[in-house]
């Protein structure tokens, strides 16, 4: 396994460990609901004057979610049929035992970020203060949505539903982070911060699966 295909995603977690110290610490003032504190408060601000709470987009990201799990659900499945068919474990394709780890990694990071608070949504969650950064449905959709991406390119042949995969992804992923924009229950900083760390796991099962050959 060369680690040299690893550095793009390592970068792009250094970025983001780097981009949340500073909306951690940069231009922080209690623009938040309560007084809560929030980095970037200048544009971040701006940017929520713009996309007030809006439930028809807030609602679409629900459906997008939804779908995400789906994905899920069918690579869980896809996994238990290749098990099924070629009877040892042994022969499930390495990229979606690589897919079972990036599940929990997505999760790692979502427990984390509910323990470790850097800052809370611009619009209160049944009269409280909730976690907000980063964005845990951006950084879900960018990872699932990313990886499943990755997995038609590498291991699909080229065909019209191949494409249409493809396709779908990207645009569930696109819609997701600007649907949460919009939809005015996350700061800016915190829509980007999902998409960094979305990026970050998706180069990470790019390299993965770029250093893992299907098995026969």
């Amino acid at each position: 396994m060369s680690f040299k295909k690893f550095s793009n995603s390592g970068l792009l977690f250094l970025v983001f460990i780097f981009y949340t110290l500073t909306v951690k610490l940069f231009d922080v003032k209690p623009i938040g609901p309560q007084g809560s504190e929030v980095g970037f408060a200048t544009i971040n601000g701006f940017v929520a004057k713009i996309f007030k709470y809006n439930d028809l987009f807030y609602d679409l990201t629900k459906v997008i979610a939804l779908i995400a799990f789906l994905y899920i659900g069918a690579f869980a499945i896809m996994g238990l049929v290749q098990l099924i068919k070629k009877k040892s474990f042994a022969k499930v394709d390495l990229a979606i035992y690589g897919m079972a780890g990036i599940y929990a990694l997505t999760a790692m990071f979502y427990i984390l970020f509910e323990i470790l608070i850097i800052n809370y949504r611009p619009v209160l969650d049944e009269g409280e203060l909730e976690a907000s950064y980063p964005s845990s449905h951006t950084m879900l959709a960018v990872s699932v949505f990313g990886c499943a991406l990755v997995y038609f390119l590498e291991r699909l042949k080229a065909s019209t539903l191949k494409t249409i995969l493809v396709i779908a992804s990207g645009v569930f992923a696109f819609l997701m982070a600007f649907g949460r924009l919009i939809s005015g229950v996350h700061w800016f900083t915190d829509i980007l911060g999902g998409v960094i760390l979305g990026c970050a796991i998706t180069s990470f099962y790019w390299a993965f699966v770029k250093c893992s050959k299907p098995t026969e």
